[in-house]
């Protein structure tokens, strides 16, 4: 059941219309979540759902679900999911090339004349990106039970807090009805495509890997207030600078990350009054921690908040807070449907130039894996750029991992169906 040549390209470039962003030579996105353009393509994905002969089911955090039927439609469908939404200035790849390919494994199942046992569905996640309504992965973390509908609904657009999450799925008309909930709308499995968004695949010369699970994430916001004044009037010995005393911090946030092979970035800094003749009074910084290992994330943080201590008996008139606002542990992907992604990788490229990788991003898999069998695959990334114009994957890289998709899901529905017939637990029954 071949994808053909070019129609997972062909449409990843038509669906960039949709946000569509020139900046020099590089096409790339603007299409965060819940905007015009997202309603716009979220349109085109059902539309070509309904054309798939699919049925669609939108929840109450506006995931979409386009389900393809099999001969037993008691069993949940094998689900292959990612984004449609952007960064503010983001790339054509990341996240679409999944729905898309998704998408097209659908139709050629369907071109086919096969019948598979379990349905299979191509699915759009909310607000993966969480640039706009700031908290990432929402949709699938809302769908997994890691977060919950009301305080998803309440997050508010970060250029404009008048807006909330819930009202733009109101306005833009993807409000759904059916519960967002493992549980009252399952899956046997998630399979994801995905650019890699790292150099690692391109510097190996390798095609494909199997992604063997996602790295701890932990958010933070840091606070530090002092005193503010006149740039002119107040002597160095007498200054409680809130941007300085914040600005130690982040250098040892770097130093603390570069020996720990940890990743350390602060993203956002603020003051109250952004005046070039002014000492802040008050500083703001965020702060993302990633690593596999929670031990190394727990040393980390300790050091931190040991530095922030010292800051407040150092610096006479500095008091600062240091607030964790997400924590998602290190996640494994699934060891049966990673084999079954495996093994169709083999039928697509050579078996020698198959690999394993860490994913350092996060992703909606991470948040199908706390619940559901789950994996992951990797496309390269060219010069390992991403949330950028600039991102790139060639389109024979493109069709390839389309291709392997494609392979996987059979594979694991053949797998899901040998379980049924030996009456083996584990396999996901909506009756």
């Amino acid at each position: 059941m071949p994808i053909s040549p070019l129609r997972v390209w062909e449409k990843l470039q038509y669906t960039a219309q949709w946000g569509r962003l020139e900046m020099g030579e590089h096409v790339g996105l603007c299409r965060e979540s819940l905007t015009d353009s997202d309603r716009e393509v979220r349109d085109w994905f059902v539309e070509e759902a309904k054309d798939i002969g699919c049925e669609v089911k939108v929840d109450k955090m506006g995931n979409i679900f386009a389900i393809l039927p099999g001969r037993n439609n008691k069993l949940a469908p094998i689900g292959m999911g990612s984004h449609l939404d952007s960064q503010p200035a983001g790339g054509r790849f990341d996240g679409a090339l999944g729905v898309i390919a998704a998408l097209q494994v659908l139709r050629a199942v369907k071109e086919s004349g096969v019948l598979t046992n379990a349905p299979l569905a191509a699915i759009n996640w909310t607000n993966e990106e969480g640039s706009r309504f700031p908290r990432m992965c929402t949709g699938s973390g809302v769908w997994s039970g890691a977060e919950d509908v009301a305080s998803s609904h309440a997050l508010t657009d970060l250029a404009n807090p008048s807006i909330t999450l819930g009202s733009e799925l109101k306005r833009i008309g993807y409000l759904g009805t059916t519960p967002c909930s493992y549980r009252e709308n399952p899956l046997s499995a998630h399979f994801e495509l995905h650019i890699e968004q790292g150099p690692r695949l391109e510097k190996s010369r390798q095609k494909l890997a199997v992604v063997s699970g996602v790295q701890g994430m932990r958010a933070y916001e840091v606070r530090c207030q002092g005193s503010g004044g006149h740039a002119g009037a107040v002597p160095m010995s007498q200054r409680a600078d809130a941007l300085a005393a914040l600005a130690t911090f982040v250098v040892k946030v770097e130093e603390l990350a570069r020996r720990e092979d940890a990743f350390g970035t602060v993203g956002v800094i603020e003051t109250d009054t952004s005046s070039p003749n002014t000492v802040p009074g008050r500083a703001f910084c965020t702060l993302d921690l990633r690593h596999h290992d929670e031990e190394t994330l727990d040393t980390i943080e300790k050091e931190l908040n040991a530095h922030l201590s010292g800051l407040e008996r150092d610096r006479p008139g500095i008091t600062v807070s240091m607030i964790k606002t997400r924590h998602k542990e290190s996640i494994e992907f699934d060891p049966e449907a990673s084999l079954c992604l495996q093994r169709a990788m083999m039928s697509t490229v050579n078996e020698s130039l198959v690999s394993k990788l860490e994913s350092y991003a996060g992703h909606d898999s991470a948040e199908t894996a706390l619940v559901i069998p789950t994996t992951m695959l990797f496309i390269p990334s060219k010069n390992g750029i991403s949330h950028n114009p600039a991102e790139f994957s060639f389109e024979e890289d493109c069709e390839i991992g389309a291709q392997t998709l494609l392979q996987a899901v059979i594979n694991y529905d053949a797998f899901l169906e040998g379980r049924i017939a030996n009456n083996i637990t584990r396999v996901y029954d909506v009756s």
